[in-house]
């Protein structure tokens, strides 16, 4: 058997930055992936996420955001790839709704600067827009467009560079733990590592079964659309949004690489929910897409409302909706991370570096109590 320092099931977004931070600190690590590096089965694909300061989830999420940022920039130093994209980013809703007013308190906790918007100021910067009177917006000049396949890509070649070893198409069959450490089975071999970091995205609940963690799979296309005025939907002039206002609830990602707007309906849409992370094969339908159209005839009338591109994603989803980060009580020898709801991937750097904090110190310095895993295990 050969031993590890740290052991990272998962090597996409949130495995991929964990592995990177814990080969930085100087730990031994191996990590096992059971499909390609960067692939397009779970939840970290398709060319574009949104990255912004303005969490409106909470001021837990603030700290979290923060070292995201210093350490995307720091991933651009050390790998030499361009990862990020300014565009700003736009909060839009009602001047009173929670949307905004939430939007702005985080702004103010994390010190971010940020412009804010009448609806008569909107129409006239963004004319892309069909904003209601009442809109109003928060403009994040800061925000902009993360490329997640880059990002991961750059994090597993850092990682490898500082000595991690990484086993791609590699299908974990049995994990075992105590609280002196993991042993991990691949088919007849046992690998050991003194802590495991488990990252595996929509198949999180796969290997800890027994822990009965409340996650579930939801269904959630990524689309893309056109306009006749390409020039007016780049980044230098049409920015990432969150949209929240009556009957428009939505979000979109200027066209950065050719493809078009990348947009989505939001949480009122009724996506489907999936037994396993396995059932999100089949094909896109009008189900997944006419949610998305919709929004797009009311919010966009520049843009034509047939999709030109669209492919299957997923999220895990928690309860509650917030993250899932920390040392359960019922497995001291494994930092969980996972349940990232579909708003994770901005701070999944900062994730991979907390869940290093766990494994390696016990501890991170950034606020973990809103994200443990023992609210949901009765011993919170």
């Amino acid at each position: 058997m050969t031993s590890y320092d740290v052991a990272v099931l998962g090597l996409g977004a949130m495995g991929a930055a964990a592995a990177w931070r814990a080969a930085a600190r100087g730990a031994s690590v191996i990590g096992f992936e059971q499909f390609t590096s960067a692939h397009a089965r779970g939840s970290s694909h398709g060319g574009s996420r949104i990255f912004r300061k303005t969490v409106f989830e909470g001021i837990d999420y603030v700290p979290v955001v923060g070292r995201a940022e210093r350490l995307w920039a720091q991933l651009e130093q050390e790998s030499g790839a361009t990862v990020f994209r300014r565009s700003g980013g736009l909060c839009i809703g009602a001047a009173d709704g929670e949307l905004v007013r939430d939007a702005m308190r985080c702004a103010d906790e994390g010190d971010v600067e940020i412009e804010l918007l009448d609806a008569d100021a909107l129409a006239a910067r963004y004319p892309q827009f069909a904003v209601a009177p009442g809109d109003v917006g928060v403009l994040e000049p800061g925000a902009g467009v993360l490329d997640p396949e880059g990002c991961i890509r750059a994090e597993l070649d850092l990682a490898k560079t500082a000595g991690a070893e990484l086993w791609f198409e590699t299908r974990v069959t049995g994990l075992r733990y105590d609280e002196d450490g993991v042993r991990i089975s691949v088919g007849e071999e046992t690998i050991t590592a003194r802590r495991a970091i488990i990252a595996t995205g929509a198949w999180f609940t796969d290997l800890v079964p027994e822990l009965e963690l409340p996650l579930r799979v939801q269904r959630s296309p990524l689309v893309w659309f056109a306009g006749a005025d390409h020039a007016a939907y780049g980044p230098e002039r049409f920015p990432t949004f969150i949209w929240e206002s009556g009957e428009l609830d939505g979000w979109g990602i200027p066209d950065v690489d050719g493809r078009g707007v990348k947009v989505g309906a939001g949480g009122s849409a009724r996506k489907p929910w999936l037994e396993h992370a396995s059932d999100n094969d089949y094909p896109i339908g009008p189900r997944d897409t006419d949610p998305v159209q919709a929004f797009v005839r009311r919010a966009f009338p520049g843009l034509d409302p047939v999709p030109v591109a669209a492919t299957p994603c997923m999220n895990s989803k928690s309860p509650d909706g917030d993250f899932l980060i920390g040392v359960p009580a019922a497995a001291p020898s494994l930092v969980l991370a996972g349940g990232f709801s579909g708003h994770g991937f901005k701070h999944s750097a900062a994730v991979g570096d907390i869940a290093v904090d766990l494994a390696l110190d016990g501890a991170s310095e950034i606020g973990l109590g809103r994200f443990s895993p023992d609210r949901f295990l009765g011993t919170a």
